[in-house]
């Protein structure tokens, strides 16, 4: 009979290891940078203050710059930069326990970037100043860092006093709905907003010690963000396929790490969910952490039999000051945002985000304009997680043009031959990924589709 029990044990405590990490009891609840107030940026930048003044702004910058080659061009861009923010915002948590890291929707700001409040004087500053070109306004005016020498941490945009124009909502919005593994969506992603701003905002910004400029924070964030909408979009919690960074991937990878910032051995599996583990953030337009952890049959993992429980390392940093109340970034940090019912309003349409867009109001305008100008047959090529109301396209020349139909789409730009070498990315592969994004745009363009953006 004792036999039995210790086997009833066993096999309880199988099955707790089956269902993965905890869920968090708490979640901070990371917020559009365009909504904090003054207050809130001047409370990031006394935190960074700190930070940078007992070294943690260098050694950011120089632990990406020494793991660069293995984190970006492969699949492990995502769950490294998903980890490496979030060790970011748990050490800024030793120093106000309120502190949690914006996201920037760089995309909405498309037409004109250099106009965005976000990088007004008194958010994350404005151009850089001088030969040297130093930020001098914003949350980190006048800041100096070590790495790789002492300098200022500087910011210089593509064109002179203003920044070419980025990629529209749009584009980010098709490469959510209609990317259906993690590798394409990683290239689309990685070849096209991520690079755009690196590029636009120049200076730190522009080379492998980026993290010294906090804007790299948020900006990451932003495609955080953007790929668990796309997690959740396409129920795919667990995919992860393509090249790793040592090879074909693998959940039970070891995400890459750095003496100056540990990870202690976290792997690529204890990442992928937002909510469980030591993973308690979601963020405030995007599906909350699903109420169960989902199994890896759900995802398309390359390796279903990898352990979820390989997320409960060490780290923990600030788990224990997920129910601080200082005065910091954001007040109501756990609470629960307005969109995050799993698979409620605004957000998702059968399974599938409905926009890359934060902003509730732009979205719905950008579905119902892309429902109403585009044939199904482009609708399920581009964005199938609308469905089209009309068999062809309402092309801008009909008869049925409407009078407003507003400015075409800009195309995006390209990268440079410089950042393509930086980055060892293969050119042909870059190239395509443009030529698709433009396609995108003339697409729309050619349409009576007016753009809330």
């Amino acid at each position: 009979m004792k036999l039995g029990f210790g086997l009833v044990l066993v096999a309880l405590a199988a099955v707790g290891s089956a269902q993965g990490p905890q869920r968090c009891s708490s979640n901070r609840v990371r917020r559009n940078a365009a909504s904090l107030s003054s207050q809130e940026w001047a409370s990031i930048a006394n935190v960074l203050s700190q930070m940078n003044n007992d070294g943690w702004m260098s050694r950011f910058g120089a632990s990406h710059d020494r793991l660069f080659s293995r984190v970006h061009g492969n699949t492990c861009f995502f769950p490294f930069h998903r980890r490496y923010v979030l060790e970011f915002e748990n050490i800024a948590r030793t120093y106000d326990p309120s502190f949690v890291v914006p996201y920037w929707d760089a995309t909405e700001s498309f037409r004109n970037p250099a106009g965005d409040p976000v990088l007004s004087a008194t958010a994350l500053g404005t151009n850089g100043e001088g030969n040297d070109h130093c930020l001098t306004t914003g949350i980190q005016a006048n800041m100096q860092v070590t790495y790789p020498d002492q300098h200022c941490v500087r910011r210089n945009f593509d064109q002179g006093n203003s920044i070419g124009s980025w990629y529209a909502p749009e584009i980010i919005s098709s490469y959510v709905q209609s990317d259906t593994s993690l590798a394409t969506f990683r290239e689309n992603i990685e070849y096209s907003i991520h690079g755009a701003v690196h590029l636009g905002l120049g200076g730190e910004m522009d080379t492998g010690y980026a993290a010294q400029d906090f804007s790299f924070m948020v900006h990451h964030a932003n495609l955080d963000r953007l790929w668990w909408d796309w997690q959740n979009g396409h129920n795919e919690f667990f995919m992860y396929d393509g090249t790793g960074s040592n090879g074909p991937a693998s959940l039970s990878d070891a995400i890459p790490e750095d003496s100056s910032v540990p990870f202690n051995g976290a792997t690529v599996e204890s990442v992928m969910v937002l909510g469980y583990g030591n993973v308690c953030y979601t963020y405030d337009s995007s599906p909350a952490p699903p109420q169960s952890y989902p199994s890896d049959n759900s995802g398309g993992s390359n390796n279903a039999n990898s352990n979820a429980n390989n997320n409960n390392n060490n780290n923990n940093n600030s788990n224990n000051a997920n129910n601080g109340n200082g005065n910091g970034n954001n007040s109501n940090s756990n609470a629960t945002p307005q969109n995050q019912q799993q698979g409620g309003s605004g957000s998702r349409n059968n399974g599938f985000v409905l926009s890359a867009s934060p902003n509730a109001a732009n979205r719905l305008l950008e579905t119902e304009g892309i429902q109403n100008s585009l044939g199904r047959d482009i609708i399920n090529r581009l964005f199938p997680g609308l469905g089209g109301r009309s068999s062809s396209l309402k092309r801008r020349d009909d008869d049925a043009r409407p009078s407003n139909c507003g400015d075409p789409l800009p195309f995006p730009p390209r990268l440079t031959d410089e950042w393509v070498k930086m980055h060892k990315y293969d050119p042909e592969r870059v190239e395509s990924a443009h030529k698709h994004a433009c396609e995108i745009v003339e697409t729309l363009n050619n349409s009576t589709y007016v753009s809330p953006y």
